[in-house]
């Protein structure tokens, strides 16, 4: 940015406030004076910044430490969500990377303030250390989105939340924390009843026998719930749906409102969800039902292009109808500042400030329809309509807590044990096309609520997973259900593979061959094949039992120092701001990869009995690196790193808090069990040869 110089004299250089000069930048006008090109440019940046009456800055974080130094006028600095009033002579210090911005309160004047910015590096470790020292939850709810029963999981489901999900829950538990695993079924959605009729069921029939399957599959895939609701089943759910409704309802925050819906005159059907069709109004691409899944966008099934029953396909004509409406509309301000202090990745942050920007639909909660929760409204206006099954999703997560209390001991406590209580936080794991219902519309309900509840503190979502580059469809028969592959896989490898090609920012696609080739490269020849050499060398030279340690070498602090590293690291990979279940995969094998070039070197000392210190001490690092990655792999391969702790000599299994940040000694003296042998297997082949590449030479 180029400032505007004084052409007067050359001894006094002067620059004048001047709105021919301002620029527009952060939704306030602004007259850079320094840098000052021609004259100085000093360590930091400085400009007059006029805001207008009522208007606020743009919420934004830099790298830079910032000051302000307020003028003329008066308003309200908000600095992570703290907010404070600040008038003329009053002096704001920003922190680099601390989310701010300033509101001019008065209708009528402007407020003038001198920003002055510098980036200092050392200003950066303060931020961290105080994220560093901030308390941890102690309670966690980590939730997943309800597979909607109208088939059984293929992989793109488990490749998803219900895996991701997993992964962290168990990774919290090795930390320490009291985490639970709740989820439950979509018994609600239409697309179950549709399902039941082709197969000759009743909605709750065909809820009964999918969900039957489902759970098996998860079960299959080693994912551990510790809550799966089933609505209809739940003595918990439709009372706290009604609750919320009733709240809602009598404190305004819902309205009738009377608007054309689509209906199909042959099947005298009211449209929406799986009855109808057509392109999205937003993108143009193909949806069906509400939610499109190219863009994300919702529509209310009146305005979708050239819209078509799906059970006859014939256009709709368009009837009124009087429904119950949330007007979200009125909540993009309120949404803008709990999404602010929200963990999400960009993609989900920029769907939602977009839409924000955009105005928010108003969305309708009631439907005609007779499966589901049936309006509790005497008016008869309501008498055929239906809880739409995204506004029963509220309540839901109160009865996740509710039957969470029950399987952990509270059973006399409430939600609030997970809503109200600053020791607790909510995570929420869902699909792409789940974005808007999750980070706004049941925020906002929750808002309408009770503004005091506290709001998951982080959402971690998932692009699609394809097969062979397709979208899966189980009605082309393009698909591979995840019992089928777990069937003839090692539940680990299937895990492991999920986990690798995990669809985190971008889609991602499962083939066969990559599996198979995947598991052979790292899992066999790489991960088994070490820890088999690893337990020939120490049954060779210790007799099967762990050395104690000696002299060091220069070379071993560093491999120490690399394993406190990559605990740092998988930490990340794990925790839900930096959620990447590809990264600690690749992270697992590397380490791998680096404890076998590690104990390839240290072999030579071997040759030289006056180095016998320093072989102990290599043999028991080596016998470490295989100690954390028991511990790092156990969330996403909890068989695997079951069975490796054992064969470390461990006769107690892994527990809660077992994480270490810096790796503790294999205890020395402890005999190892079965630490080599067969871990994994090939697909399509045996294990066999490995036996061969294990001894030492």
């Amino acid at each position: 940015m180029t400032a505007a110089r004084y052409e007067g004299k050359t001894t006094v250089n002067v620059q004048h406030l001047d709105p021919q000069r301002f620029l527009q930048a952060y939704g306030v006008d602004l007259q850079v004076l320094y840098p000052w090109e021609g004259v100085v440019e000093p360590p930091f940046g400085a400009a007059w910044a006029i805001l207008a009456p009522g208007q606020s800055t743009k919420s934004h974080q830099h790298q830079e430490g910032e000051t302000f130094f307020v003028a003329r006028g008066e308003g309200e600095m908000t600095v992570d969500g703290e907010t404070v009033p600040v008038r003329a002579g009053s002096v704001v210090f920003q922190d680099p990377f601390h989310e701010h911005t300033l509101t001019n309160t008065s209708a009528t004047e402007d407020l003038m303030f001198l920003t002055v910015w510098w980036e200092d590096r050392s200003l950066w470790a303060k931020k961290e250390e105080k994220e560093a020292a901030a308390p941890a939850p102690r309670r966690v709810m980590v939730t997943a989105a309800p597979p909607t029963p109208n088939g059984d999981l293929h992989l793109g489901h488990l490749a998803g939340p219900y895996l991701c999900a997993d992964f962290h829950t168990r990774y919290l538990r090795l930390r320490g924390v009291d985490a639970f695993y709740a989820c439950g079924s979509d018994d609600h959605c239409m697309y179950v009843e549709r399902m039941g009729e082709k197969l000759g069921m009743t909605g709750p029939e065909a809820a009964a026998h999918l969900v039957a399957a489902i759970e098996e599959t998860l079960g299959m895939a080693g994912i551990a719930m510790d809550v799966f609701m089933h609505p209809d089943a739940s003595a918990r759910f439709e009372p706290l749906v009604l609750e919320f409704f009733d709240r809602l309802w009598r404190a305004g925050k819902l309205e009738a409102r009377e608007g054309p819906s689509p209906y199909c005159e042959r099947c005298e059907r009211y449209l929406f969800e799986a009855d109808v069709a057509g392109r999205c109004p937003h993108c143009g691409a193909g949806v069906t039902g509400n939610t499109c899944e190219s863009c994300g966008g919702v529509n209310d099934s009146i305005d979708l292009v050239e819209a078509r029953c799906t059970q006859c396909g014939a256009a709709p004509a368009a009837r009124r109808f009087r429904r119950l409406i949330f007007p979200l509309s009125r909540y993009g301000d309120a949404l803008g500042a709990y999404l602010r202090r929200t963990t999400m990745n960009a993609r989900l942050r920029s769907f939602c400030e977009r839409l924000i920007a955009d105005g928010l639909p108003d969305v309708a909660v009631s439907h005609v329809s007779d499966w589901g929760i049936r309006v509790p409204l005497e008016d008869p206006d309501f008498a055929g309509q239906t809880l739409y099954v995204w506004f029963e999703m509220a309540a839901r997560y109160f009865a996740y807590a509710e039957h969470v209390n029950e399987v952990s001991g509270a059973a006399a406590e409430g939600y609030s044990r997970f809503w109200r209580s600053g020791d607790a936080s909510i995570v929420q794991f869902f699909g792409v096309d789940n974005n808007f219902y999750y980070a706004l519309l049941l925020p906002a309900l929750y808002l309408a609520f009770d503004a005091e509840l506290r709001l998951p503190a982080a959402f971690v979502t998932n692009e699609f997973y394809r097969l062979d580059g397709q979208k899966f469809s189980t009605s082309r028969g393009h698909a591979i259900l995840g019992r089928a592959l777990l069937a003839e896989a090692p539940r680990d490898a299937v895990r492991f593979y999920l986990a690798h090609t995990c669809p985190e920012h971008e889609e991602t696609s499962f083939t066969r061959a990559d599996f198979e080739a995947t598991v052979e490269r790292e899992l066999v020849w790489g991960w088994q094949r070490w820890l088999t050499e690893l337990a020939a060398k120490v049954a060779a030279e210790c007799g099967g039992t762990v050395p104690a340690t000696g002299d060091w070498t220069s070379e071993q602090r560093w491999f120490y120092r690399r394993l406190e590293q990559t605990v740092a690291e998988a930490a990340e990979a794990y925790e839900a701001a930096t959620f990447s279940p590809q990264r600690l995969t690749r992270l697992l094998s590397e380490l791998v990869r680096t404890a076998r070039r590690f104990g390839k070197a240290e072999d030579c000392w071997r040759q030289v009995p006056q180095r016998s210190q320093e072989r102990r001490t290599g043999l028991a690092l080596e016998l470490l690196a295989a100690k954390v990655l028991a511990i790092l792999a156990s969330p996403v391969m909890p068989d695997f790193a079951a069975r490796l702790w054992r064969g470390l000599g461990y006769e107690q299994p892994l527990r809660p808090g077992s994480w270490e940040p810096s790796p503790a000694w294999v205890p020395a003296g402890q005999r190892l069990g079965e630490l080599g042998g067969e871990y994994f297997r090939t697909v399509n082949g045996s294990n066999d040869r490995l036996a061969a590449a294990a001894v030492p030479s």
